[in-house]
C-alpha cells in the first residue's frame, strides 16, 4: 500500500509537482511508460528532496518493481523536474554518458547514476539513486588529497567524453553573471561598492587569460555533485552541462574548496592540500599551459562566492573574509600575469 499523499508546495512553474508527489498518481503515470520495460511498478513513497521555486524539483521515490520475467526489486529512484524543459533532455544526456563509459561497472570506477526513463505525464525523468556519501564529507579527512586527484581524473573523463550539447558557456558569460550578482551585493552594501567594482574589473581582465578549445563541461562541478562509494565516484546533476573551456570545471571545484577554507579554518590545511592536488593532477594530464586558466577560473569562483555568502543561509558572517580572499587572489594573478 502506498503512503499517504501530502500536498506539495504550490509552484505554477512546476504544475505537475503535486501529482508527482502523490504515490497513487505517480504509480499510474509510471506504469504507462516504457521506463520499466513492461514490468509492474508501485510507488511506495514519494518525498520532495529539493525544490528551487520556479525552476526545478527533485523527488525521491521508494519503488517496488516486478521486472519482466518475474524478478522483484525494491529500489530508490530520483525524479528530476525542470520548468520549461522537456524531461527527455536530461534523460538523454545522462543515458549518453552512461553509454560512453560512465556505467556503474566502468573499469575506471568513474560513473553516473543509471538512467531509468522518462515519465511524460509527470514532466520528469528518473535515475537510480546511488549509494555512498558526498565528497564534501571526505575532502576534510586524511583521504582528501588522493580523493581530489581522483576527482580531477573524473573531470578529465567528462571533458574527453565529447557528449554533444547545443549550449555554450565561456569566460565572457561567466564574468557577465559575476558582474550582475556582485552588483546586487554592492547595492546592499554601498560601503563595498568601490572594492566590488575593482574586483569585477580585475575578474574581467583575468577572464581574457582563460584558454583552451571548447569541450563538454559539467559547469556546476563541486564536491556536493560527487558521491563516493568505496573506490567508485558517481558524478551528479548535469543540468548545466554545456560546451566551454575545461578549466572552468576545475576552477569551479578549486574555488569552492578555497571558500570552504574561510568557513572551516579547522580544515583549512587539508582543504588547501586537496585544492593543490586537484590542480596538479589536472595540469599533469592537460599540460602546464592549463595551470593559469585553472587558477583564473578558481579566482572567478571565489569572487562569485562573495554573492553566494549573502544568500546561502548561515554564510553572511563570512562575506567580508570571502571578499578579502577574492580580492587577494585576483590581485595576485593580475600581478603574476602583468
Amino acid at each position: 500500500m502506498s503512503t499517504m499523499h501530502v500536498a506539495s508546495p504550490v509552484d505554477p512553474a512546476l504544475p505537475m509537482l503535486d501529482a508527482a508527489l502523490d504515490p497513487d498518481r505517480a504509480t499510474s503515470s509510471m506504469t504507462m511508460t516504457r521506463a520499466f520495460a513492461g514490468g509492474l511498478v508501485r510507488v511506495q513513497g514519494a518525498r520532495l528532496a529539493r525544490l528551487k521555486p520556479g525552476r526545478r524539483a527533485v523527488i525521491e521515490y521508494d519503488l517496488s518493481v516486478v521486472w519482466p520475467h518475474g524478478r522483484h526489486e525494491d529500489l530508490v529512484a530520483v525524479g528530476k523536474m525542470r520548468a520549461r524543459r522537456h524531461p527527455r533532455t536530461g534523460y538523454r544526456l545522462l543515458r549518453e554518458f552512461w553509454r560512453r563509459g560512465f556505467s556503474s561497472t566502468s573499469s575506471d570506477f568513474i560513473s553516473v547514476p543509471e538512467p531509468i526513463g522518462v515519465v511524460p505525464a509527470l514532466g520528469l525523468w528518473l535515475q537510480r539513486k546511488v549509494p555512498g556519501c558526498v565528497a564534501t564529507d571526505l575532502l576534510v579527512t586524511p583521504v582528501g588529497v588522493p580523493l581530489a586527484r581522483r576527482i580531477a581524473d573524473a573531470a578529465r573523463k567528462v571533458h574527453l567524453a565529447a557528449v554533444p550539447t547545443e549550449r555554450a558557456h565561456g569566460p565572457a558569460e561567466e564574468v557577465a553573471i559575476l558582474a550582475r550578482v556582485l552588483d546586487l551585493v554592492a547595492d546592499r552594501e554601498p560601503r563595498w561598492r568601490r572594492r566590488i567594482a575593482a574586483l569585477v574589473a580585475g575578474c574581467r581582465q583575468l577572464a581574457t587569460h582563460v584558454s583552451g578549445p571548447p569541450t563538454g563541461i559539467h559547469r556546476d562541478f563541486y564536491a556536493d555533485q560527487i558521491v563516493v562509494d568505496g573506490p567508485r565516484l558517481y558524478l551528479l546533476d548535469f543540468d548545466l552541462y554545456c560546451a566551454g573551456p575545461a578549466p572552468l570545471d576545475l576552477g569551479n571545484f578549486g574555488g569552492h574548496l578555497a571558500e570552504q577554507q574561510v568557513r572551516e579554518p579547522q580544515h583549512a590545511a587539508v582543504l588547501a592540500a586537496a585544492e593543490a592536488a586537484l590542480e596538479s593532477r589536472y595540469v599533469a594530464q592537460a599540460g602546464e599551459a592549463s595551470r593559469t586558466s585553472v587558477r583564473v577560473c578558481s579566482a572567478l569562483t571565489v569572487a562569485r562566492h562573495v554573492y553566494l555568502s549573502t544568500v546561502v543561509p548561515g554564510r553572511a558572517a563570512f562575506t567580508t573574509r570571502v571578499l578579502d580572499l577574492a580580492s587577494a587572489r585576483v590581485e595576485a594573478l593580475l600581478d603574476e600575469l602583468a
